[in-house]
Parts: C-alpha cells; structure tokens; sequence
C-alpha cells in the first residue's frame, strides 16, 4: 500500500506531513488560518445559537472534533438554517470571516465553522503546490457535503458511488453547469458507480490517471 507523504484533516484546518516515519503537524499551514479568525466569537455564536434553539436541537461536538480553527456542532434539519444565519449575523458584527459548511444525513447534521482561508480545497492547493503537482495530477475525491468546496476547485473531481444525498444532489447540479470538455476527455468532475476505494480507483481510471 503506497504510504502518504501528508495528511489533510479536520475539515482542511490540520496538515500533517510525513517526516521520518512520524507524522508532524505542518504549522506553517496553522498559522495562515489566523487571518479574520477569532475561535471565542465563533464559539460564543455557537451558545448564543444553542440558547436560542435548545439543547435538544444543537450540541457542540466531542472536543476532540474541536480544535483552534474548528468548531463543530450537531444541528437538527429543522432549524439548521435558522443556525446557520445565527453564525453569519454573530460573525459579521464582530468582523469574523468564515466557511460554514453543513454535512451528513438524517434529522441531524454536522455543522463545521472554520476560517475563511481554511477548508479542503485550500488545504488541497497549499499541499499541491508544496509538493509541486499541477492541477490536472490533483484529484478531489469526496462523498460528503463538507467535500463540496474542494471538488468546487479547478481540479480533477470523482463523487464516489456511495455518496451522501446531499452531495449527489449538488453534483448534479453542478455537472450541468460545468463547461463541456475537450472531444476525446473526460469531464472535470467524475460522478462513478462503485463505492467507497473503488470508486476513486474507477474514477482515476477514467481520467487516464490509473
């Protein structure tokens, strides 16, 4: 099994890079996320919301979920939205710019908050170019709604088969609206059949890149 030279987790607010067998955290990548970002007043609008919905409608997440540049809350479906414009109001006052990014499935979600210049795709680009790929050798492989951002790059993009609802939904969508390519290529963004592994290797077979 080919073994990665760098990690990206955390919703793109964590890279980790391999460096003599053990993995460190890449602090360069850290300390780009400060800009615009302020953890109290994102975790402030994040009480003020569950003040205002109840605690049998949003919780925080394990704070092993949470980090400096992450906070992350379950939120029921029915009042998400409502959530969602809690954060931006909250944030907007007090000058805080960030990516809120809902996910999962069911009557509850996943609610990420993080700074405006974290997220998949930027971690995906800082991790590209450290390691000097192109674009076209970069593939965004998702199954999530938090996945959305970064397969909204200019990248190579699969959807694997056992894709959340959400995310089949937008790419879709998507797929209508993206230029068509080049006779003989395939399209930017792949939506294949199998799931999970498979599905990125299908995915990479198509691109030519497998």
């Amino acid at each position: 099994m080919a073994y990665p030279d760098a990690l990206i987790s955390a919703v793109g607010t964590k890279v980790y890079r391999s460096q003599r067998g053990q993995w460190r955290e890449d602090t360069n990548w850290s300390a780009t996320l400060d800009e615009a970002w302020d953890v109290d007043v994102v975790r402030d609008a994040g009480y003020q919301a569950l003040a205002a919905v109840g605690k049998d409608s949003l919780h925080f997440r394990p704070k092993e979920e949470l980090n400096e540049h992450k906070i992350t809350c379950g939120v029921k479906t029915s009042v998400l939205d409502a959530v969602i414009g809690m954060f931006n109001d909250k944030l907007a006052q007090q000058g805080v710019k960030a990516n809120i990014i809902p996910s999962g499935v069911g009557d509850w979600r996943y609610l990420d908050v993080v700074p405006i210049r974290a997220g998949k795709l930027q971690a995906l680009e800082y991790v590209r170019q450290l390691y000097g790929f192109s674009v076209s050798h970069t593939v965004a492989c998702g199954d999530s709604g938090n996945d959305i951002l970064m397969l909204e790059g200019q990248n190579p993009a699969i959807v694997v088969g056992n894709a959340q609802p959400d995310l089949r939904a937008w790419a879709e969508r998507k797929a209508a609206e993206e230029p068509p390519p080049a006779p003989g290529a395939p399209p930017r963004l792949l939506r294949v059949s199998k799931h999970e592994a498979l599905g990125i290797l299908e995915g990479l077979q198509m691109l030519g890149l497998h």
